[in-house]
């Protein structure tokens, strides 16, 4: 009888022991659990300061977006977080796809690109995302514009040397099934899940 009270006492021992690190282990993990959805919701692009990005409505469908700053890091950087915004707003507005609308001059001698039905099919084609630029360089008493349109070559001076910038583009946004023949046209799904993990805002 002795024996099995004693051996009753040790497995209430044993269960008391059991129970009180089982809590000390679901104390420890709480708060992991309690900052998990946080981090789940956290943008994987941060925020951009204000001033770097702007948009305009031009009408239901077409918006005018802007990125400006004053540390120049290279030209793609800065053109590839501006479409990435593009792909964002196109996604945040309940649309599917976009296309560029090039602002050529007159006279611009770059081709003008051409949808080809029998070629090759495509999400988007970054080479076709040519957005404006204008700039000021250290000293310099104005801006300057670029167009990729243009044929005049990108600034290739020191990078250092640009004390502000701002490159732009007007976007048409549209539902359904891409023009995939369309060289101007970009899914924004598609163009977002590249650049995620590329772009970070200008400053």
């Amino acid at each position: 009888m002795l024996h099995k009270k004693n051996g009753r006492r040790k497995q209430m021992r044993h269960s008391n022991i059991i129970g009180a690190a089982m809590a000390g282990i679901c104390a420890l993990c709480a708060p992991c659990a309690a900052q998990a959805p946080a981090a789940a919701n956290a943008p994987e692009v941060p925020a951009a300061k204000p001033g770097v990005f702007s948009l305009q409505k031009r009408n239901a469908t077409r918006f005018h977006l802007a990125v400006a700053g004053h540390t120049f890091t290279s030209r793609d950087a800065i053109e590839k977080y501006l479409a990435y915004r593009a792909a964002e707003l196109t996604l945040e507005q309940k649309n599917s796809w976009f296309t560029l609308l090039e602002a050529r001059s007159k006279g611009d001698p770059v081709a003008v690109p051409k949808p080809d039905p029998a070629g090759l099919r495509y999400s988007f084609r970054m080479d076709y995302w040519r957005p404006m630029w204008r700039y000021k360089t250290a000293g310099a008493p104005a801006w300057k514009s670029w167009s990729p349109f243009s044929g005049v070559a990108f600034f290739g001076g020191d990078p250092k040397a640009v004390t502000d910038f701002e490159v732009s583009a007007d976007i048409v946004l549209h539902k359904g099934t891409m023009d995939d023949a369309n060289p101007l046209a970009f899914d924004a799904s598609a163009v977002s899940d590249l650049l995620v993990n590329q772009v970070s805002p200008p400053q």
